[in-house]
């Protein structure tokens, strides 16, 4: 994500929903603000490691994608230790019947009689392989600290304010929030996977992987473009998958209190990087 402020400073800021909080990050710093057993808040914030080698990496196309999604694992382990808390795979019922409809769904088409074309089978095994992890998502706090994220990202870019009315106001949904990526990621790997098996005259685990990380890294690429030219009509195509899961399963509406703890985490990392808002936080 990126804004300038009033003095044309340009700042690329990414976020991250927790299970109790908000995480943000620029190039140089992060921070997170969660909320306590107690009903307070608590933000904690600190430089990131790593920057230099991370930086060169971010600036060769395919490798970049993939710089930054490993930029931002870096941070976990710090959040961690600040009570930040990952989204968490609940055991319920309806998990565990997603999980058993995926792993009986695959195998049947694998050891199908009647094969298939490859490239249906393809996307038929990708969207088997997602439902588990939406069933899970949809059952965890961290899509309304998501729709938090995002209301607190869009109120700054849009008005250069943290006032929580505006942010009440502002949309749960951003062009360039990782679930845009998944659109494009499964149809690159779907046709990926089905031209391997073609040339190949088999499934092979190896050529997957290496189908699996070009499309990411392709993925990145486009969403990344699409976030440069959100008008363009080919940009809303590639988003139009994600602005559906967004809207639909991995955003809800925040409470007024999980609003409150991301505008924290963005005022505080805004602090981080000498800016300030136009606006204060309210509540």
């Amino acid at each position: 994500m990126t804004n300038n402020d009033r003095a044309g400073k340009k700042i690329r800021i990414g976020g991250m929903a927790m299970e109790n909080g908000v995480l943000f990050q620029t190039p140089r710093f992060w921070s997170m603000a969660i909320r306590n057993e107690d009903g307070s808040i608590n933000v904690s914030s600190g430089e990131k490691k790593g920057l230099a080698r991370s930086d060169i990496l971010k600036k060769v196309p395919l490798l970049r994608g993939l710089a930054s999604l490993t930029d931002a694992v870096t941070i976990l382990p710090d959040a961690h230790a600040h009570g930040g808390q990952l989204p968490a795979l609940f055991r319920s019922p309806l998990l565990m019947a997603s999980l058993s409809v995926s792993a009986l769904g695959t195998m049947a088409l694998k050891n199908s009689k009647k094969s298939l074309p490859p490239l249906l089978e393809e996307t038929a095994m990708a969207m088997l392989a997602m439902l588990p992890s939406l069933v899970a998502l949809r059952r965890s706090r961290a899509i309304q600290y998501h729709a938090a994220e995002h209301k607190s990202i869009n109120a700054y870019e849009k008005s250069g304010s943290l006032d929580e009315q505006t942010a009440l106001k502002a949309r749960s949904e951003h062009v360039r929030c990782g679930s845009n990526i998944i659109g494009p990621a499964l149809a690159l790997m779907t046709v990926g996977n089905a031209i391997a098996r073609r040339f190949l005259g088999r499934q092979s685990q190896a050529a997957r992987l290496g189908v699996g990380i070009l499309s990411f890294s392709g993925a990145m690429e486009m969403i990344h473009w699409a976030g440069r030219n959100p008008g363009n009509v080919w940009a809303k195509l590639l988003t139009s998958a994600g602005g559906g899961l967004q809207s639909f399963i991995t955003t809800r509406e925040p409470t007024e209190d999980q609003l409150e703890v991301g505008l924290a985490a963005l005022r505080e990392l805004l602090k981080k990087e000498g800016l300030e808002a136009s606006g204060p936080v309210q509540g």
